[in-house]
């Protein structure tokens, strides 16, 4: 059976940024045809086609959310006002131990669900999870109980708290299965704080044999700038490149702060950035020059941070605090919204080297699709001719709650706002009841 989406206006996010009202054709997880209706072009009609209107619709690229910590997500609303490094060392948080009890298998399981149903009704269908804590067949079931594609950073450790490492052969077995289901193990690298020489080697020997990336916050804030210099003498950056360290391989993210010199490393090391402009807002972390990374070609993407950083796992959200930070920094003009959107979409993808199956609406690419219904009083009038506001309608009026219909990989997995995968009503009382019970009376 086909997918048909009929005559739907289609941001395509392809290499000439091309913008039209087409029809998609969708057969197994692929994109096997457009159809161009301004030229009057037909396909060959079946009788057992799913058929998708596309009125009143528009189509964009799947989302690519890059950094998320899901299993945190009951926690939500926590740790407000407080900087990264308060929640870290001095307050509530660091003395419940990240919520280590309240959160417990169960509780980060649901965590889990609920973070991903929320990314997927909001036109989410890949995401980079980076747990806080490693339980092996709980990291892969919730992607495929609710349908969304993605990546697995996997921590070296059993509890980042203690330090305790998980067992090699235990590390390989689950980055293996995962890959086996189509998923991506990533390789965790430690924070400044935890930067050791033999450490880094051992991560790097790792990510070489298991032939994928690093993932490592990198840059993120003032006083862990402060611990490298400290200890080793130099930036983070500059220390990870005189070790040979920083390749390819090495997504960093947020990405803070970067020096011009520091810029030039990067774009010669190969290295990408997942930048979370409401988290670097919300715990004062500062604004990153992304401006600079795209003027340098650096691979950039965006991602939503976890619950305590962020509350929400809002695509669009992000890419309108992604263009108005770098703006009420560096100019009205200094970050466009089709910019943005490229991060969410084909940014993204080019970080996880995935621009060859992702990240734009084309022939022969993953089935990736979000159809967004504008016919809103916050989304009208929506054009597109020898003018166009389209991009901009995306990236500053666009929420979460306007996405109609999303297709992951081929298969219909948001329908008329509604998940076909699992209970959501279920999904949401059972988060809402454990949320109360662990959290309600909480001192």
């Amino acid at each position: 059976m086909r997918i048909v989406i009929e005559d739907v206006l289609t941001v395509t996010m392809n290499d000439r940024n091309e913008i039209d009202t087409l029809t998609i054709i969708i057969e197994g997880e692929k994109i096997s045809a457009l159809a161009r209706s301004s030229e009057k072009q037909t396909y060959n009609k079946r009788n057992d086609d799913c058929i998708i209107s596309g009125k009143n619709r528009l189509a964009i690229p799947g989302l690519i959310n890059g950094h998320i910590h899901s299993d945190i997500t009951l926690a939500r609303g926590l740790g407000d006002g407080l900087t990264l490094y308060e929640q870290d060392n001095d307050s509530f948080v660091s003395r419940k131990k990240w919520f280590h009890i309240e959160l417990d298998r169960e509780a980060r399981y649901y965590s889990k669900l609920l973070q991903y149903a929320e990314a997927l009704k909001g036109g989410t269908t890949f995401i980079c999870d980076v747990p806080f804590w490693h339980y092996g067949d709980d990291l892969l079931s919730p992607f495929i109980n609710t349908g969304i594609k993605g990546a697995v950073v996997l921590d070296y450790r059993k509890d980042f708290q203690t330090g305790a490492l998980i067992e090699e052969n235990e590390y390989f077995d689950t980055a293996d299965k995962l890959r086996k289901n189509g998923f991506i193990p990533i390789v965790e690298g430690p924070a400044e704080e935890g930067f050791d020489r033999e450490l880094l080697r051992m991560l790097k020997a790792r990510a070489d044999e298991l032939d994928t990336f690093i993932q490592m916050h990198l840059a993120e804030t003032i006083w862990r700038i402060k611990i490298i210099k400290e200890k080793f003498g130099r930036t983070s950056i500059r220390f990870l490149h005189e070790e040979e360290f920083l390749t390819t391989r090495v997504i960093g993210s947020h990405g803070v702060y970067i020096d011009d010199e520091e810029l030039t490393i990067l774009k010669d090391a190969g290295a990408r950035i997942i930048n979370c402009p409401t988290a670097e807002m919300k715990i004062a972390d500062g604004i990153a020059p992304v401006t600079k990374f795209f003027e340098h070609s650096i691979p950039t993407g965006i991602g939503t941070d976890g619950a305590l950083w962020n509350d929400s796992a809002d695509m669009f959200s992000e890419m309108k605090n992604l263009m108005l930070l770098q703006r009420v920094t560096n100019g009205a003009s200094s970050l466009d919204a089709g910019s943005c959107l490229y991060s969410a979409t084909m940014g993204g993808a080019k970080v996880f080297g995935l621009e060859k199956e992702l990240g734009s609406i084309e022939t022969g690419k993953r089935a990736c699709i979000v159809l967004i219904d504008y016919k809103k009083p916050h989304l009208v009038p929506l054009y597109h001719g020898k003018l166009s506001n389209i991009l901009q309608i995306i990236t500053s009026c666009v929420r979460a709650s306007d996405v109609d219909t999303v297709v992951v990989d081929g298969k219909v997995v948001v329908e008329n706002d509604k998940l076909n995968t699992i209970d959501e009503n279920q999904l949401v009382r059972k988060c809402q009841e454990m949320g109360v019970k662990r959290f309600g009376n909480f001192h």
